[in-house]
């Protein structure tokens, strides 16, 4: 792939000299049939002569054609744009070497052979990036907040002789979960101290939770995940998964 990377501009340059050889070839040769053309005569004014001579012939015969309807407004609108621009149209084809048509078409294709050029085989480059992907961590930023689940915040520090840490669960809720983009649940003291801390979950929960776990052992270390448990479940009504801070996380 990087062999086909390094010599895909040269490939598109050598493919842009043969086109422009290509449209010389062309150039010479519609001048050539161009002369030929003219040399055969002006095949319009002989045309027109021959319709007058007609008309003419009709006239004397006594042949009178049909009347024919006058035109509506958009006819002779356009008949007056043909007669005002159709002479100059004529005589710049007469001027150029080739038929108009197909400078137009050269003209085209070069524009497209240019823009194959710097897209297609990266003359021009895009910024540095290559095969139009996203820079990394873009398309984690498409996805919302509010598509991952509530997660609540429960403080399990406290046992039977010592109280609580004041205030852990709002601490861990705001340098941890939220900063992880997940949206906030309860934060409250749970019914029972934990020895370690614990991701719950409802079973409809498993895999964010999982996610969850392993997104914050950067910062709480390597927690589990089980299934929740009643009274966590009766404590945090609005959420189905659940950080419990347990007392080895205290000094957080």
């Amino acid at each position: 792939m990087d062999l086909i990377e390094q010599i895909g501009p040269f490939v598109g340059l050598a493919a842009f000299v043969a086109l422009a050889v290509l449209a010389f070839l062309l150039f010479q040769q519609s001048r050539e049939l161009r002369r030929l053309r003219e040399w055969a005569g002006r095949a319009p004014e002989r045309a027109k002569e021959a319709v007058e001579a007609s008309l003419a012939a009709a006239e004397l015969r006594g042949d009178e054609s049909a009347p024919e309807e006058a035109p509506g407004a958009v006819a002779q609108w356009w008949a007056g744009v043909k007669e005002s621009i159709g002479p100059r149209l004529e005589d710049l084809d007469r001027r150029l070497p080739i038929d108009g048509r197909i400078v137009l078409g050269l003209l085209g294709a070069l524009v497209i052979a240019g823009g194959a050029l710097t897209s297609g085989f990266g003359l021009l480059g895009d910024g540095g990036r290559k095969g139009g992907k996203a820079p990394a961590g873009q398309a984690a930023k498409r996805k919302g907040d509010d598509q991952k689940p509530k997660v609540a915040v429960l403080n399990a520090t406290q046992t039977e002789d010592v109280q609580g840490v004041p205030g852990l669960a709002d601490k861990v809720a705001s340098e941890v979960v939220k900063q992880l983009g997940y949206p906030l649940g309860t934060r409250t003291n749970a019914p029972a101290g934990f020895a370690e801390s614990v991701v719950m979950f409802e079973p409809s929960a498993e895999g964010e939770a999982a996610e969850l776990a392993r997104a914050i052992s950067k910062q709480l270390g390597e927690t589990p995940a089980q299934p929740m448990a009643a009274d966590i479940r009766a404590t945090v009504e609005d959420s189905m998964i659940v950080l419990v801070v347990g007392a080895d996380d205290a000094q957080f």
